[in-house]
């Protein structure tokens, strides 16, 4: 993609990386509609999904490390860009993760366990005007998603 991505232009950056993956006809590695074949060789498929990764990853601007999500703060952010960001770079941190749990309930507590965590470090970043909020949300009797803290 000719335009980088840099936390704040979102919708350029995706409509021009979406020209580039089409343009390839690789676009269902981005949807999940080219699922990794379970038996046979495999080999094509990595290396289609190896390069539409490294792509996506070669059109975000360097400046955008996954060790900013760990205490990132919203400071002069407006909400909406804080959470983006933050999303983008939990996103991001995902595609390194190399261990997943194979068993289904495990992988189900895994995916929880890290949604609370990314709801309390969303949480704490945010600036002291969300104080009251803030309490709002971890009161609840059922622990938010990060979406619901979010809206």
């Amino acid at each position: 993609s000719s335009i980088k991505f840099n936390g704040t232009n979102y919708l350029p950056w995706f409509k021009a990386c979406m020209l580039s993956v089409r343009a390839t006809k690789l676009v269902k590695y981005l949807t999940g509609s080219t699922p990794r074949p379970t038996v046979g060789n495999d080999e094509k498929w990595l290396c289609e999904d190896a390069l539409v990764m490294s792509w996506l990853l070669n059109s975000i601007e360097p400046t955008l490390s996954p060790k900013q999500a760990q205490g990132m703060r919203q400071g002069e952010l407006s909400l909406a860009t804080y959470y983006s960001t933050l999303t983008h770079l939990w996103q991001q941190l995902d595609t390194y993760r190399t261990h997943k749990p194979s068993i289904p309930e495990e992988l189900v507590t895994y995916q929880k366990d890290t949604e609370n965590e990314r709801v309390y470090e969303f949480l704490v970043g945010l600036r002291p005007e969300f104080d009251q909020i803030r309490v709002q949300v971890l009161g609840r009797v059922l622990f938010p998603t990060l979406r619901e803290a979010y809206n």
